[in-house]
This record gives structure tokens, sequence and C-alpha cells, in this order.
């Protein structure tokens, strides 16, 4: 079984609709009011992210945190819905 703690799998959907939209974690962070150093700590693991964190990403991306969490997001490596 291959378990991905949520945070992890939070992190890969936010990299693959960063990159699937073109976007920068700067214009995330500008949006998300989420520091850029928070999001790269984030995105890189160091740390989890915080369910609030969460909600501003998906609430950036027109996502359910629910979508973060599971697929369409994970699937393949820049796939998106």
């Amino acid at each position: 079984m291959n378990y991905d703690a949520p945070s992890q799998k939070v992190s890969r959907s936010v990299r693959s609709l960063l990159a699937s939209r073109g976007e920068t974690i700067t214009a995330l962070s500008a949006a998300t009011l989420i520091a850029e150093s928070t999001l790269k700590r984030r995105l890189l693991g160091h740390s989890p992210f915080t369910l609030e964190e969460a909600g501003y990403i998906a609430k950036h991306f027109d996502v359910s945190i629910a979508d973060l969490l599971a697929p369409p997001f994970e699937v393949g490596e820049r796939v998106v819905a």
C-alpha cells in the first residue's frame, strides 16, 4: 500500500495546479497572503500545510480542499481535470 500523508497530497496537487495553470509561487503567495517562503517550505515537504492554508489555496484555484487531497490532481505528472 502506498500511503502519502495528506500534506504530501496537497503539495503534489498544488505543484500540479501551479504548473498546469502557468502560475508562479510568487503569484500564489500574493493571491493567498501566504508568505512565499512558507509556500516554498510546504511545497518542498519541509513543513505541512495547515487546513487554513489549504483552504486559501483551494479558494484561489476554485477547487475544494477535498480536491487537493485526491485525484484528479494526483493523476500523472501534470494532469489536471
